[in-house]
Order: C-alpha cells, then structure tokens, then sequence
C-alpha cells in the first residue's frame, strides 16, 4: 500500500499536456515501442507500438510508424519487448469494505502460539499503513478453531491471549480493540488510557478488567467492560474513508486495475430509508469516490452499482442512465437473490442456506422492479448463486424482455456469481444475452468436495464458464474484492491469478488434485477478454475502453511475461511493470530497468 506517486512527476506529466495543447495534431505526448502489445482489438490483434496524446491512444502500428509522430516534446517508452494490454477492470468490487479492512486486523483463522505470533506480524502491517492516532481494530481471533472444536463436542477450547507489552510495543501511537470468538475484547495502553481505564479503576457491573498476579491490567476486557470501550471508539468519518481508499486504489493500480464496477449507494437516498435489516453493508458510500475526484486524486474510473431499492428516485439526485464521465459513471443497479436455492440440496453441506439471501426484497417485489428498472433505462444485476433460484431470476429477465420499452434499448442484465445452473438455463441466459459476472475464488473455496456436493450430472454446469460462452453469455472476471464479510475468505484480487484458475480450473497455491471439470475453462485470450473489453461492454463503455484502439482512453498495463503465449503456470510469476490512466502511469514497478531510463515518463497521479 506504499505510496509510489510522485507530485513532481504529475507536474511534469501535467505540463506535458499543456504542452500538447500548442502542438500540431500529428504529434504524440508519448509513444511506447519496442513491446509485444496485444490489443484486444480483432482488427489488429498485435502491434509493436503505440501513441498517446493526452487521455487517448493516438495510433497503434508498427515502431517506424509510430516514432513519425514524435517531436520535441515527446516522451519515449522503450520496453525492450515487454508485453502490453488494456488495463484491468475488475467488474464486481465492494470498495469500501475493503477500505474499511484497511484499518483492521485479519484474527478469524488465529489460535496458539502460532496464531500469537501471527496477530503480532498482521498488527504490524496494520500499524504500517494506518495514520497515528486512528483505532486499529480487528476480530475475532480463535474463531475458527472454537467452531471446530465445537463440532467435535469439546466444551473446554480456550486460545490465547495478546501480551500488552508486545502490542505496546508495535502500536505506540495507535489505539487497538481487538475482538476475541467469544466477544471479549483487547486493548492497548493507548486505547485504556483514552478509555481513562488504570490499574485504580474498579471493575465496571456486569463486565470485569483482566490484571495479572500483582493487579496489573493485561488488556483483557470482559463483559460490559469490554462493550463499554467499544461505544467509545469515534465513528468513522468520511475524511478517515478517503484516506484508506486512496491506499486502496493504488493496491489496485499494482496489480494494473484502473476500473472497477462498484456496489455504491447515495448516501442521501440510503439515510431517508428505513430497512429491515442492515440491506446495504457491502455498498460503497458513492461519496468517496466524488471526494478523490473532487481533489483529482482518483485513479480508478469507477461504474457505480447502486441499489435497485430505490432506482426511481435518483433522477432527482441527477443520476440517469449512461450518466456521469469517464471517471464515475452510472447505470446499473444492484439486487441480491439467494444463498444458495437449489432444485435438490447439496449432498454435502457447503455452508448454504437453501434459501433466498436475508437481503431479498421478495420475488414478486424483485420482479417487478427489474421490469420497472428497465423500462426506465437502467441495467440490474443480482446476486444468484443456485440452479432454482437462477431459474426465477431467469423468468424475470424475461418478463424485462417482453416489454417493448425495455427490449427496444438492448439492456445489458447481469447474473452476479451464477454458480450452479441447469444446462438449459445456460442456453436461455445466453438466449437472453446476458452478461455473467464470475469469481474463480468461489470455485475454489470447495473445489475438492463440489463433484461429491452436487453429484456428477449437476458438476458439469457448474461454474460453466465454457458452457456460458459457448452459448453467447458474455462473461467477466471479477473479483469480489475484498472477500467474505467475517473476512474467514480473502479475495484473489490480482487479476493475472484470477485467470490462472480460469484457464486451469486449479487453485493457485496447488493444493487440489486434479483440475475440476477441466473442459469448461477458458482460454487466455477469452480471459483476457473478460478483464478487459467484456466489462466495458457490460458498462456501455466500449466504445471509450476496454482495448488499445485509436480514440479510446489510454489505460493500459505492461506485464514482465507474455501472457498469451506462455504457459498458464508463468501467470503466477507475471508482474506488472507499469499501470496507466488516461496516458499517465499511476503505477510503476521499482525493479523495473526501464525506469532507470532518463526519457521514461515517471508515476503520476
């Protein structure tokens, strides 16, 4: 999360434009040559080189061709035949979760002596990127291990408790609540001392302080003790949300992913709602992202997925279909369906509920609003994950379809995770042309035990990537960033790894045996397709990104291997050399020679 922007090359990159403004038409701000530069584009796959002037590819073409167009002015980019495509765009994120796990400790997994010391490793990474005097907090250690002996029928499982002096010692500045499985708490000095909690302090009712054998405090809080320091801990503002998502973003540009498509809300429609539950935990406050703009710190285009409840208020907010620019950009709105509503449960339990999702406005409600939504100009996707449930939704996006209002724009419906389908749901979702938003991590979280789940007739349209694109739906690669909300599940976020288990149906540490249904994996270019043009064609942007084309904005990512001609396995060992936006490199890799380079443009922001 290390901060690898540079103002003073943003000055000079900015200048550059200037410059640029004066010039003649013919002349490029930067030209890239010498490279192996897949385009993503089928009227010219492959090119050698490539001009930008300011925000857009100016030409592509051969490096003769393309150093015609230099002058005075322009910069140089020799990549010594490194490979180049279109940057990633990450079409199903949850930024502001991931944000907010910015400030905290990953515990669910610890337990022991082991799980100590790895508290002490992760609160240090924590303390590393987080500001003085913000709250680090996390939980719940030992919890996974409490479920396991839970199961096996042991009643006296205990973990183990953080020793005060060490975390001390790594969090001088920083107040930490940490949480234990079963809801007792501990807290640094800094954070007792702002509680005004001492050695002196009696027990509060209904809650104790933990104190060793001479009655000094250890940092344990049980109880109401414990809940008490909890209420005292600030909110979290939106200036402390700015801050770790400006960290956020620039994780992001490492693993060369400049768009993304969010679950957004607007906060001034969510706060006039009243839900029956916490409905829109994993959407993004749309307020963050207008804030980095607003300071010209932005360096992802984001597609806002906003919620469906209330899609028919927003034109009062100045939100409409296709609305926004090339930095924020509206269209979509998000719903959730089920956990998992299958026509036979699982033979084996995966940890679903075989049940529509606690956040499902009901059927009837659902189905009508995607019709509504539709007709109104906007775009839905929803979470399905089971065959029954996808077969609903299915009916539902017919309805849409029926309507002459809705059928006469085309809409661009989305199936958000779509695990288990029938085959003849596949042949009516590509009927349908609908777009499929897949995450390779939810294959492999059960991928030794799925054959057994589902039984071998459903295991073969299972995550049906093949199957999917066979039958004409358009599938994306995504993310999920930034994994499971109890974060017991981490998401794969670098794009390279993620199409490693597409290609190869295989997780990426080589745990598993052999691939799971082998034959419905796709191929690296189909991969690369749905990183890249497949999710701006899902955002009606493809005709402004998605490939290195004339015209279109200049996102791109240069890679240290050649992705489509390598063996899958060189996926793993790739690294991104340098991430661009709009023509400026947001990102660039320390170790790249390139750098050394004194005619290489250098990280902007």
């Amino acid at each position: 999360m290390r901060n690898l922007v540079s103002a003073t090359a943003f000055a000079l990159l900015s200048l550059m434009s200037l410059e640029g403004a004066a010039r003649p038409a013919d002349s490029a701000d930067l030209i890239i040559y010498n490279a192996r530069i897949w385009t993503v584009d089928a009227r010219k796959p492959t090119v050698e080189a490539l001009a930008i002037r300011g925000d857009r590819i100016m030409s592509t073409g051969s490096k003769h061709d393309m150093l015609a167009l230099k002058d005075e002015h322009t910069k140089l980019l020799d990549l010594q035949g490194q490979f180049v495509m279109p940057s990633f765009n990450d079409g199903h994120t949850h930024f502001e979760n991931a944000v907010d796990w910015l400030f905290q400790v990953r515990l669910i997994d610890l337990d022991g002596e082991a799980g100590k010391q790895e508290m002490m490793r992760r609160l240090a990474d924590v303390r590393a990127r987080v500001p003085a005097g913000i709250w680090i907090t996390g939980g719940d250690w030992g919890d996974l291990a409490a479920g396991a002996a839970s199961k096996a029928g042991r009643k006296d499982f205990q973990t183990f408790q953080p020793d005060l002096a060490a975390v001390d010692a790594i969090t001088p500045d920083n107040p930490v609540l940490l949480r234990r499985f079963d809801r007792a708490y501990f807290a640094n000095s800094k954070a007792l001392k702002l509680a005004h909690i001492s050695r002196e302090s009696p027990d509060p009712r209904g809650g104790s302080y933990g104190r060793d054998s001479r009655g000094e405090l250890t940092g344990m809080l049980y109880g109401k003790a414990g809940e008490a320091v909890e209420k005292l801990m600030p909110p979290v503002t939106l200036e402390q949300k700015v801050i770790g998502a400006r960290a956020v973003q620039q994780d992001l540009n490492r693993l060369g992913i400049t768009s993304i498509a969010d679950i957004a809300r607007l906060d001034e429609l969510s706060q006039q709602q009243l839900y029956p539950t916490y409905v829109e935990r994993s959407y993004s406050n749309l307020a963050i992202f207008q804030r980095l703009k607003a300071r010209q710190q932005l360096s992802l285009r984001v597609y806002a997925f906003l919620p469906l409840d209330y899609w028919d208020r927003l034109g009062k907010y100045g939100i409409r279909p296709h609305g926004g620019d090339d930095m924020i950009r509206f269209g979509a709105l998000k719903a959730f369906g089920d956990a998992g509503i299958m026509y036979q449960p699982l033979h084996i339990d995966l940890g679903l509920q075989n049940d529509w999702a606690w956040r499902m406005m009901g059927e009837k409600l659902l189905k009508q609003r995607i019709v509504d939504s539709c007709k109104g100009g906007f775009d839905v996707g929803v979470h399905i994950i089971g065959d029954k449930a996808l077969h609903s939704l299915l009916d539902w996006f017919e309805a849409a379809e029926a309507d002459p209002a809705c059928a006469r724009r085309a809409p661009r419906e989305r199936l958000i995770h779509a695990w288990y389908a029938t085959a003849d749901d596949l042949k009516r979702a590509g009927r349908l042309h609908l777009i499929a938003d897949v995450t390779p991590d939810h294959l492999m979280q059960n991928v030794s035990r799925l054959e057994a789940a589902l039984g071998p007739e459903r295991a073969r349209t299972a995550f049906a990537w093949r199957t999917m694109i066979d039958h004409g739906v358009r599938v994306d690669l995504v993310s999920d960033l930034p994994g499971t909300y109890n974060r017991a599940i981490l998401s794969t976020v670098n794009p390279l790894h993620n199409m490693y288990m597409a290609v190869t149906r295989k997780p990426i540490d080589g745990s598993a045996g052999p691939a799971f249904h082998p034959e419905q994996a796709m191929t690296i270019e189909e991969a690369i397709q749905a990183y890249t043009i497949n999710p701006a064609y899902a955002s009606h942007e493809e005709a402004i990104k998605g490939s290195i084309t004339p015209g279109k904005l200049a996102d791109l990512v240069v890679l240290s291997n050649d992705i489509v001609t390598a063996d899958p396995e060189r996926l793993l060992t790739t690294e991104v050399v340098y991430t661009f936006l709009g023509g400026k490199v947001v990102y660039q890799s320390s170790s790249d020679e390139t750098s050394k380079r004194a005619d290489t443009p250098s990280p902007a922001h």
